[in-house]
């Protein structure tokens, strides 16, 4: 494409309605069977895009440095794929990348603004009252019995969708409604089509080199009404929230890196939560430690927030109840090896786009303090993150 070429295409790019750019997008993309991501990190303007013809599986030695520039995903049972940024666009400053030279955004002004994404077959129901409710008392027990302390069962809650119900029309309303969190839209023939809102980064490591991760643990309600840093916390909140921060410490002693910083815990919102929330960040330059993110999300994933501790116990024990394979949910995605750094989060708050359906994810952590009814009304909170916004 000649410079005035793309110059004019960014230019009607530019002045079109950010959910018709993203259908507009995603048409071009799977009308060439290409996979795609739709991304907005946490606190900016305008979202970015990914594509390329193929999403590639990545092995367990895979040498995630070497990686070029595109979108990492891992599902919580251990798949890793990458999507390269073939093509890319970023909004609003409308500016394109076409290394591959594919004529991608040639005569995108003629496209058809909708899209048909890729969905995978799944007849899991979804996970009653009854049983979530089971999951959390064999946990209580199996805690009280056990080496174990801590446990993140999940559930799924499987809804219909509207009848107009349009994915990247819902990604840019995720976007208005959750400043704060990553938003992403994910679609491609191998993973199926994930919308998600998510309040957890998993490891940050930006332009400077300055390694970010956060323990973010403890659940209440929050309307907006009292100011953040007036809500009480329970002894179970406070307790779950600094088992996650221990277990991140424990991953810094692993690697014998003692050269951070932790500041909090402080509470946090996230869309109508509150959470307690402790950041720990290294300067990767001034500890000589440039693969650090890599080495950390190998070590954090899946974490205590997630999963449970001890990790391999809690693991197993909701391999045993949980009847649905999370797949994508409580795995992480985001960005990598991008200009500004790699940014990569856990999957929360997330549903995976069915035919007409939709099937959401959620979980609650437990310990020994836990109460079963609460625990279920917190991952009726965390469904209504999404719900909220595919039903106004």
């Amino acid at each position: 494409m000649a410079a005035e070429q793309i110059q004019e295409t960014a230019a009607w790019l530019q002045a079109q309605k950010p959910e018709k750019l993203v259908n507009l997008l995603a048409a071009r993309a799977t009308a060439r069977q290409w996979s795609l991501a739709f991304y907005r990190l946490p606190g900016q303007k305008g979202f970015r895009f990914v594509a390329a013809p193929a999403l590639t599986s990545l092995s367990h030695e895979a040498d995630l440095n070497e990686l070029p520039a595109g979108f990492l995903i891992g599902s919580y049972e251990g798949k890793q794929y990458f999507l390269e940024q073939v093509v890319g666009y970023e909004q609003p400053t409308a500016s394109l990348t076409d290394g591959s030279n594919s004529a991608f955004f040639d005569s995108l002004n003629e496209e058809k603004p909708t899209w048909q994404p890729y969905t995978l077959p799944d007849d899991n129901p979804s996970t009653t009252r009854d049983e979530y409710i089971n999951y959390v008392q064999h946990s209580i027990d199996t805690i009280n019995q056990t080496e174990l302390i801590k446990t993140v069962p999940s559930r799924i809650k499987r809804v219909t969708l509207p009848a107009d119900f349009e994915p990247g029309t819902t990604f840019i309303r995720l976007c208005e409604a959750y400043p704060n969190a990553f938003v992403s839209l994910l679609s491609s023939p191998q993973t199926g089509t994930w919308l998600g809102a998510t309040p957890e980064s998993l490891i940050e490591v930006d332009e400077a080199g300055i390694f970010t991760t956060m323990a973010l643990a403890g659940t209440q309600p929050y309307d907006g009404s009292a100011a953040l840093h007036t809500l009480p916390w329970t002894q179970k909140e406070i307790e779950e929230q600094a088992m996650v921060g221990r277990y991140i410490i424990n991953r810094f002693k692993e690697i014998r890196l003692r050269e951070f910083v932790e500041t909090g815990p402080r509470t946090v919102q996230a869309g109508n939560m509150a959470h307690l929330c402790t950041t720990f960040t290294v300067d990767t330059r001034a500890t000589h430690f440039p693969d650090l993110g890599v080495v950390m999300l190998r070590l954090l994933h899946p974490t205590s927030a997630v999963c449970g501790m001890p990790k391999e116990p809690a693991r197993q024990l909701l391999k045993e109840m949980e009847k649905h394979q999370r797949k994508l949910y409580s795995g992480y995605l985001g960005p990598h090896n991008m200009p500004d750094g790699s940014h990569i989060f856990v999957n929360l708050r997330c549903m995976e786009v069915l035919n007409g359906e939709a099937l959401l994810y959620a979980g609650a952590g437990v310990t020994a303090y836990s109460v079963p009814d609460e625990e279920w009304q917190e991952t009726e909170l965390k469904c209504n993150t999404l719900l909220n916004i595919i039903n106004s």
